[in-house]
């Protein structure tokens, strides 16, 4: 997998400096219906024709998604939004607000969010993530890659009792085409 992720980083970078602006993370109110508090993490572009399509650790860029308490698992929804059912997360409450990953798609609806990463504790047991050769992408020029109204992308949904933190790099292509990388990009939420 080290090679692969090595491999796919290299054939798309004609690399220049990062369009993120900022992380910025939006508590959800879910009402008590599960555990602990539930956060959006979304990544603020530059300009609304700026994408991002790959959030990854690699080499001495590494990969820490945690938290002081276990993430909530719904055990009907997924690792990655892909597999949160879009009918019933309106419905369910225990799936609206799993604990998942994404690039700007909140439920299985035209997303196409993939992975190079063993999501295998995260999802069981609500372990933290942790690479130095892992990622989660969508294929560039998909309409998930860009920014919403806010000039947002959502990356990732977290749901727990304790205090959740990141540490993460992205690459993704500017408005005049040129890819870009933001290197060790953080990330923290205190539950109250």
């Amino acid at each position: 997998m080290k090679y692969l992720l090595s491999a796919y980083l290299i054939l798309v970078s004609i690399i220049s400096w990062g369009q993120v602006q900022r992380v910025e993370v939006e508590a959800i109110d879910n009402g008590a219906a599960v555990p602990g508090k539930t956060i959006r993490v979304y990544l603020v572009l530059a300009n609304d024709s700026d994408q991002v399509y790959t959030v990854y650790g690699e080499g001495i860029h590494l990969m820490e998604i945690k938290s002081t308490k276990p993430f909530y698992q719904s055990l009907l929804g997924g690792a990655t939004s892909r597999f949160v059912n879009k009918k019933l997360a309106k419905e369910n409450s225990e799936v609206r607000y799993d604990s998942w990953l994404t690039i700007g798609a909140e439920d299985n609806y035209n997303n196409n969010t993939d992975l190079l990463l063993d999501l295998n504790s995260f999802e069981k047991e609500g372990a933290s993530i942790y690479t130095k050769d892992g990622a989660w992408y969508a294929l560039p020029g998909n309409k998930q890659c860009y920014p919403d109204s806010k000039k947002r992308v959502l990356i990732m949904q977290l749901t727990s009792e304790g205090t959740m933190s990141g540490k993460f790099s992205v690459m993704g292509k500017d408005v005049k085409g040129q890819i870009f990388h933001n290197y060790d990009l953080e990330f923290t939420y205190k539950a109250k």
